[in-house]
């Protein structure tokens, strides 16, 4: 891809280094959000998150603690002899309390925590490990048989296969027939091909990036003879 990129920027006589930044850059943001879509393919649903606390905070634990013995202590008893024996201090004798109204205000969180009881109270566990996997598989946070290795992948199940692996007619438009732009277009297509973490909406949204970006230097390709001199039509949007 570098030798591509290599021989794209020698046909421009201007801004040679300027263009090579650009295309590698795009390169690399290409490379960072399939990265991205690696290490995070699956986003956890809140509501079965939660699920799984509310499940998981029915179990018990005991856990049985060591008793620890009371430190003895080394000061001598002191003796008492009448608690109170002593002259009041007298600091409340002029105080004027309120009387409590009769409306009582309640507590927003202690009646979440009485509803969120009752659901516990409710909800009966599973009583073996079985019945368990099969709440989990319902409430879809186990994989479901027969595997697949397209489980998970609802967004692109009415998408096919060929819309994957066949971007080479997207080029034809507005891409020349030879030359090194074509040959590094054939490269980003492959690439693109090739990719199992992005999505035929975003395969297009790159090859539109491309063609912009080749199309805004349309002037410079057809002075260095890179691309034939012919008026064309602005081929439409390909997120489409």
């Amino acid at each position: 891809m570098l030798q591509a990129v290599e021989n794209v920027s020698k046909t421009f006589s201007k801004e040679n280094e300027e263009l090579k930044k650009n295309l590698i850059a795009k390169l690399e943001s290409i490379t960072d959000e399939s990265e991205v879509a690696r290490l995070e393919p699956f986003k956890p649903d809140k509501q079965k998150t939660a699920d799984l606390n509310s499940l998981l905070n029915t179990l018990k634990v005991d856990v049985k603690k060591p008793k620890k013995k009371a430190p003895e202590s080394h000061l001598a008893a002191v003796k008492i002899d009448n608690v109170y024996g002593a002259d009041p201090s007298g600091i409340f004798r002029n105080a004027n309390f309120k009387e409590e109204s009769g409306t009582d205000s309640k507590l927003t969180t202690w009646e979440m925590l009485y509803q969120k009881e009752l659901e516990l109270l409710a909800t009966q566990p599973p009583s073996n490990g079985f019945q368990q996997m099969i709440l989990w598989t319902k409430q879809g946070k186990v994989w479901q048989f027969p595997i697949d290795n397209e489980q998970g992948l609802e967004e692109e199940a009415q998408v096919g296969f060929h819309e994957h692996v066949f971007l080479e007619p997207y080029l034809k438009p507005w891409c020349p027939r030879r030359g090194p732009v074509r040959h590094f277009m054939e490269l980003v297509t492959v690439g693109l091909s090739k990719n199992p973490y992005l999505t035929v909406a975003q395969k297009k949204e790159h090859i539109n990036w491309f063609r912009n970006f080749f199309d805004a230097q349309r002037s410079i390709l057809i002075e260095t003879g890179a691309i034939p001199d012919v008026p064309s039509k602005s081929p439409p949007s390909l997120s489409a």
